[in-house]
């Protein structure tokens, strides 16, 4: 017996992601004028939200992609067992904490620490991906029948260097040169947008 219907862990999941990329933009606020009839000083508020407009729009893409892959897997899953209920509630922890280290960066976006820990928090949630994959793998009924094993592994193993991987490393980076960070964390979303577009244009699901 399935420990809950398929449906209602993807409305749940899906609900949570809704909230989620709704809180990333609740941090750039409208900035506030000495002057307001000022061109020249709102020009330089403007420009002082960029690292917040940076940070939402690198997270923003994120939890797409991730919401993307989340539909993925669960497309693939014919069962869902209270091990796979409870390490998709641990996916969805980490997705909810996403918008707190999203407001660290945009307001410390030089500080090596503020970019560390936005890794961190994405590479726990990537590595939690991997786990979900490693228990499908583990417990071959929950995934739908006819699953290609072999390609599910090989994408298992794929997932782990471009998800915890490149997360870590632009942790690490952050200490070497800030803008290093940023790109990694740019670059991620990016590759699963288009790796995927790609993929899809070749047929492959």
């Amino acid at each position: 017996m399935d420990y809950f219907s398929k449906s209602r862990i993807e409305a749940f999941s899906d609900g949570v992601f809704a909230i989620i990329v709704t809180l990333l933009v609740l941090e750039i606020k409208v900035p506030h004028l000495e002057q307001p009839e000022s061109v020249a000083e709102l020009w330089r508020a403007l420009l002082g939200l960029m690292p917040k407009v940076i940070s939402w729009i690198i997270s923003f893409l994120i939890v797409c992609v991730i919401w993307v892959n989340h539909h993925r897997i669960l497309s693939q899953i014919e069962h869902i067992t209270h091990g796979f209920f409870w390490l998709n509630a641990v996916l969805l922890l980490w997705c909810s904490f996403i918008p707190f280290p999203t407001a660290l960066v945009g307001d410390y976006i030089s500080n090596p620490l503020a970019l560390c820990a936005f890794g961190i928090i994405l590479a726990l949630m990537a590595l939690t991906f991997t786990i979900i994959r490693w228990h499908a793998l583990a417990h071959p009924a929950v995934l739908k029948p006819g699953t290609d094993l072999g390609h599910y592994r090989t994408a298992t193993t794929r997932s782990l260097i471009f998800g915890p991987g490149l997360y870590m490393a632009g942790s690490g980076l952050a200490f070497v040169h800030p803008w290093l960070s940023v790109g990694i964390y740019a670059f991620i979303p990016l590759y699963f947008i288009f790796y995927n577009s790609a993929r899809t244009v070749e047929g492959v699901s």
